[in-house]
């Protein structure tokens, strides 16, 4: 028997059909198992007590999982709800606040600083504007010696800045890109004088609220919380927990906390533009330009990178005392991927991330 042919007209019919099968099965439970299946492989490798994991596609949170241990003394296992560190995930999370007070025309990304925070000294480096901070082309220093273990409480953001303000700049702003979390607390600090609240209560109201977010806050370790994760260092081939740190040294650039399932609502957020309206989102994802027109790989407070169709993904990594972070986001596929851990300088988390990402949104 021969093969019925199908009417000409019929054929756009047919394809509709068959994309719309193929993107059902991007959220297929047989692609849940895959992901599973893939962080279950690859979770012994990070050498981390534990793990959690949140997958979102088409503005929807597909899957969220936890392996092994939040608390290894008392074996307590790590699940969807754990909170972690943030880390460096703070800052795309600072910079849509500020994006926020740009679209409300309070601020501009390319005025001095000093018109928000006079408090801040001119530096005769050269003038620094939001732009720099938040493409990390300020100059301004990073770490020194032992800061990132810092245990001192600052009372306040303006308290903060005193840890660096008074050193000479590393370089002319705008000519050179040196990562640098301190020149966020000043976005913290332009924050709270725009809009006349904490920078604590401004996330709260502004953007944790809004996307749904509700394990998100700066971290308080006097606040108890039920399903925070204790924080591990790897010394040899056993975990110790990992000294106390305060982090209110860096509330803007690595002082937030929450579950990795409220990464991925805070992108389906941007893409529902409940946070901001989308072109002023985009705005985040491009690259900064250098004064000499070379562009980085890093926007206004995400990282920028490209897989093999040359598709931009969004994001960021972290590293904290007792954490390592990654996630991932590309608004166009409406895919997004974190990955928090409690141990500190683990590796892989951004391969681990990018294959999840490509089994919702194929590379191929």
């Amino acid at each position: 028997m021969l093969p019925m042919k199908l009417p000409l007209r019929a054929a756009p019919f047919l394809l509709a059909f068959v994309l719309a099968v193929q993107g059902a099965f991007g959220q297929s439970p047989e692609t849940v198992a895959t992901l599973k299946q893939t962080v279950e492989k690859a979770f012994p490798t990070l050498r981390a007590p534990g793990l959690s994991v949140a997958v979102a596609a088409k503005q929807e949170i597909l899957w969220t999982d936890g392996f092994g241990f939040a608390d290894l003394e008392n074996k307590k296992p790590a699940s969807s709800k754990t909170i972690y560190r943030y880390a460096s995930i703070s800052k795309p999370i600072a910079a849509t606040a500020v994006m926020q007070l740009v679209e409300q025309g309070k601020i501009s990304l390319d005025v001095p600083i000093q018109r928000y925070d006079p408090s801040f000294p001119l530096k005769p480096e050269g003038e620094i504007t939001l732009r720099h901070l938040m493409t990390h082309t300020s100059g301004i220093r990073h770490y020194r010696g032992l800061e990132m273990l810092s245990n001192r409480r600052y009372e306040t953001v303006e308290a903060a800045l005193g840890i660096f303000q008074a050193d000479p700049l590393e370089f002319k702003p705008g000519t050179k890109y040196q990562y640098s979390s301190y020149g966020n607390n000043i976005l913290a600090a332009v924050v709270e004088k725009a809009s006349g609240k904490s920078f604590r209560d401004y996330l709260n109201e502004k953007i944790f609220n809004h996307a749904g977010m509700t394990s998100s806050d700066l971290e308080f370790l006097e606040e108890p919380i039920e399903q925070r994760t204790r924080q591990y260092v790897l010394v040899g081939d056993d975990f110790k927990l990992a000294p106390k740190v305060d982090l209110s040294c860096k509330w803007a650039g690595g002082g937030m906390a929450g579950t990795a399932e409220d990464l991925t609502r805070f992108c389906i957020a941007l893409q529902q533009e409940k946070l901001l309206p989308g072109k002023t989102a985009a705005r985040m994802y491009e690259a900064g330009v250098l004064a000499d027109g070379s562009r980085l790989e890093y926007g206004l407070g995400w990282r920028l990178s490209k897989d093999k169709r040359q598709r931009v993904w969004v994001g960021h990594s972290g590293g904290a005392t007792g954490g390592t972070t990654f996630f991932l986001h590309n608004p166009q596929e409406r895919v997004a991927v974190a990955l928090l851990t409690n141990a500190q300088g683990v590796k892989g988390l951004d391969e681990l991330a990018m294959r999840l990402a490509e089994l919702i949104a194929p590379a191929d």
